[in-house]
């Protein structure tokens, strides 16, 4: 999974499945490996399954947090990069456009209802959950959550990707 840094004191926000797993219980120890490849022991700071947010805590002295964009300003065909470890692939950028705003989806096992996605064709892979969805300024407006699965077989659909708005 990817998160993002929050705050200097070290808040890292990510997905909740991303902890759990099996997207019912939190499955310790966490651990945070920074750009610099420095890792740390994280502590669960905060979560909200339904909304399938998660915030870590790491002491590493002062970190930067990155920037947040109003999500309620997006439009359709607005150009975005998905940032995360896309199948392990570590620091990984891909570009889209928001194809669509508002739609719901239910996620998980047992499923909980994500209300309000940016879905996006900016490409999701498992490893970007909880990773940012910015603007071209470098701004978050979404966390990568999820992406469409066929009827048949339940793989990947390629170009079609949610991510829960940054308001």
């Amino acid at each position: 999974g990817s998160g993002e840094i929050i705050d200097a004191r070290g808040y890292i926000v990510t997905n909740y499945h991303v902890l759990s797993g099996d997207g019912q219980a939190l499955q310790p120890p966490f651990h945070v490996t920074l750009s610099n490849g420095r890792s740390y022991p994280a502590a669960v700071a905060g979560t909200d399954s339904a909304d399938d947010l998660a915030v870590l805590k790491i002491t590493a002295g002062t970190l930067k947090p990155i920037a947040f964009g109003d999500s309620s300003r997006l439009h359709v065909g607005q150009f975005v990069l998905a940032i995360g470890n896309p199948l392990g692939y570590q620091q990984t950028v891909t570009f889209g456009i928001v194809s669509t705003l508002g739609r719901g989806l239910p996620e998980g096992q047992p499923a909980a209802f994500l209300p309000n996605l940016i879905q996006t064709s900016a490409p999701i892979n498992p490893g970007n959950s909880g990773g940012a969805l910015v603007t071209t300024a470098g701004e978050v407006i979404g966390i990568p959550t999820l992406a469409a699965a066929g009827a048949q077989g339940g793989t990947a659909v390629q170009g079609i990707g949610f991510a829960i708005p940054s308001n």
